[in-house]
């Protein structure tokens, strides 16, 4: 997903719309005129006022009953903050200002003396105002009752935050800007944990989505011209250490962190039931760490590994499995992006590695199983881009985790041998005869039991996993290339 695709664009009234409301008018306007012309100002006074005025108030009172049970209906529901946001809306503020208005027009035709040029100007107003308001009713009642679906709000609150961006360029009162804008995150973050306890899946993943476009939008602005207001403003998160704060300040990442932080927050109360939220945030986060590598923002690139590391800490503590290889696959994706930056690329994976060991010391053979996998096809996809990098993993992260299980009984063996034909045969595939060779040299010195393991390998290389889980194909599987030539060389003895 491109961050430009993550930016909400300005909703402009389309044709059909502007086409209703000029009609409405035109019509109104004509209805009016009509009696203006063929009215008689008696009997407008003894019928056609009274009526326009009781309808005037009932339609305000019917109104006002509605917004008396949608706003406080969907604050109680999602969040209470949600008050000020449809109180200040301009339809709200608009359709109220005609209804009380259209009211106010009908006192002084009522009080004041009615002369011929008065009177007929205020007949055409209270005509015009009167069928206008008519017409305007269900489609204003529609248009308030979509308060009540949280795509429309969420939608509100994310380009309520890029107003925000857009005042702190200019800075234009840039402490209340600052405000408005964490206010906006912090709502979405409690509509998104409150669809967490409900078991709400839809509206977590809407609150997750406006999350990441708030804070694609805060990395997008990181290099703005003026960031003065990084330095004066700034706001954590509660609980976060006074030497965390001061260097999240100084290094003017703040913003980041704590939308961030918000984010790791709502996957706090997430239970085993609710695998795909955590694929969508994790999948987020690599397209936003994405957008932060293109800025060549490092340290905001750093903040989306250590996240992502808490996630992997999180479900080896769940002894999660289907939580553990969904973050590792992203991780590997994220991993990816560092072709360009040997010593990330080199530290991180070893970050990976890291979690699969623990997971493994905690009794989770699992989660070293997936790493090792991970880490295999890591280094292949490393291989194509950059076949120098690929080789500093064979004798890092990778080359470690495919010793350390080729060192051990059972089935983690097992999955190292696998691990291992599938990378150097994808290698010679892709024709990276030198990553290939040396794979050869470090790993398959004995051609037999090279032999015996592409055997075992091709017995197993079916497409899609054993259970229907996020990932779906299964791990390490051959190309059709790569099996064809480790096919021949396990029938013929030659590669």
């Amino acid at each position: 997903m491109s961050p430009s695709a993550l930016k909400p664009t300005a909703r402009s009234p389309s044709l059909a719309r502007i086409g209703l409301t000029v009609m409405a008018v035109l019509a109104s306007a004509a209805a009016a005129w009509w009696v203006v012309l063929n009215g008689d100002r008696s009997n407008f006074e003894l019928v056609a006022l009274p009526t326009a005025n009781r309808t005037l108030n009932q339609l305000t009172a019917v109104v006002l009953t509605c917004m008396a049970l949608i706003v406080p209906l969907t604050s109680n529901l999602y969040s209470p903050k949600l008050v000020k946001l449809y109180v200040t809306h301009p339809l709200i503020v608009a359709g109220l200002a005609v209804l009380v208005g259209s009211n106010l027009l009908i006192m002084p035709t009522v009080f004041l003396p009615a002369t011929d040029n008065w009177g007929r100007s205020m007949e055409f107003v209270v005509s015009f105002s009167f069928f206008l308001i008519l017409l305007a009713t269900l489609p204003f009642l529609y248009a308030i009752s979509r308060f009540l679906r949280p795509s429309y709000f969420l939608r509100l609150l994310t380009e309520r935050g890029y107003q925000q961006f857009r005042r702190l360029q200019h800075q234009q009162q840039a402490q209340d800007s600052v405000r408005k804008l964490f206010d906006a995150v912090d709502v979405v973050t409690n509509i998104a944990m409150t669809g967490m306890n409900r078991g709400d899946r839809q509206l977590v993943l809407m609150a997750l989505n406006a999350l990441h476009r708030l804070l694609c939008g805060v990395i997008e602005h990181h290099q703005s011209s003026d960031q003065g207001w990084r330095s004066a403003h700034a706001c954590f998160v509660p609980g976060l250490a006074r030497e965390g704060r001061n260097l999240l300040r100084q290094e003017r990442i703040w913003p980041e962190a704590y939308v961030l932080a918000q984010m790791l927050k709502v996957m706090e109360v997430a239970n085993k039931r609710q695998h795909e939220i955590l694929g969508e945030l994790a999948d987020q986060l690599v397209d936003s760490a994405r957008l932060a590598f293109e800025h060549r923002l490092d340290h905001i690139v750093e903040l989306h590994v250590m996240a992502l590391n808490t996630l992997l800490r999180e479900s080896i503590e769940e002894r999660d499995l289907r939580r553990f290889q969904n973050v590792s696959y992203h991780f590997r994706e994220l991993l990816e992006l560092f072709v360009s930056q040997p010593e990330r690329l080199q530290r991180d994976a070893r970050h990976l590695l890291h979690y699969g060991r623990l997971a493994q010391r905690l009794n989770l053979e699992f989660g070293l199983e997936t790493v090792i996998y991970d880490l295999a096809e890591l280094l292949v996809g490393v291989a194509r881009r950059d076949p120098a990098q690929a080789t500093k993993l064979l004798d890092g992260a990778s080359g470690e985790a495919i010793r350390h299980a080729l060192a051990a009984q059972g089935g983690l063996q097992r999955i190292g041998w696998r691990g291992l034909i599938y990378m150097y045969w994808e290698c010679r595939a892709a024709g990276l005869d030198d990553i290939a060779r040396g794979i050869e040299m470090r790993f398959l010195n004995d051609p037999h039991e090279h032999k015996a393991q592409i055997a075992r390998a091709l017995g197993e290389n079916r497409a899609l996993h054993f259970e229907f889980n996020d990932r779906l194909v299964r791990f390490a599987h051959f190309s059709a290339e790569a099996e064809r030539l480790a096919h021949a060389f396990g029938s013929e003895g030659k590669p």
